[in-house]
């Protein structure tokens, strides 16, 4: 599933497996690949859902990744497909929102509903985000008449809980994929 992101996106990707949870006081994982694979801090990780985080620091043959969940950081994303942008950042994995990403989108006139998903904004130069990756859908609207921003909580397309297998972007794709690495959608027939 990482390949077929990877593919889709057109994005070069390294292999790498989880090989440790947690580092401090923060949501992180380690990985088995580091420098020696081309690894350098602020690259994208991908699961074969979408968004994990990004690379926050690297030695020869590890590296330790910042996940998208954790209330540190914060990612830039664009609305599908409206092109809408603002950002998300993570809830932790404490309280009602844990496990979540709470959106707040640049134009508060902007019309949020569930079932909208979102995907990666490109980062200056593509670092530490490159462009399309998905990120997840709006599961609840949060916004109120008169915010300064619109609001929503938004389920991430990754699969935090079973992270095993993922791949690190060492090379962003040329063009920007826009939606295209984006899941089908789920219709009710």
């Amino acid at each position: 599933q990482v390949l077929r992101v990877a593919k889709a996106g057109s994005y070069k990707v390294v292999a790498a497996s989880v090989i440790a949870y947690g580092q401090g006081y923060q949501q992180t994982v380690t990985l088995n690949a580091g420098r020696s694979q081309g690894v350098r801090p602020q690259q994208t990780v991908l699961d074969g859902g979408g968004l994990v985080g990004q690379v926050i620091s690297v030695t020869s043959t590890t590296c330790t990744v910042l996940l998208a969940t954790d209330g540190n950081s914060t990612v830039g994303v664009r609305l599908a497909p409206s092109g809408q942008v603002g950002w998300v950042t993570g809830e932790g994995l404490s309280g009602a929102n844990r496990g979540l990403l709470k959106l707040n989108v640049l134009n508060p006139a902007v019309s949020l509903k569930a079932g909208q998903q979102l995907v990666t904004a490109a980062s200056v130069h593509d670092r530490p985000f490159v462009p399309g990756g998905p990120v997840g859908v709006i599961v609840k609207v949060l916004s109120r008449a008169g915010s300064l921003t619109g609001r929503a909580l938004v389920r991430p397309d990754a699969s935090f809980g079973t992270l095993d297998v993922v791949g690190i972007v060492i090379s962003p794709p040329r063009h920007d994929p826009k939606y295209n690495v984006l899941p089908a959608v789920k219709t009710g027939h």
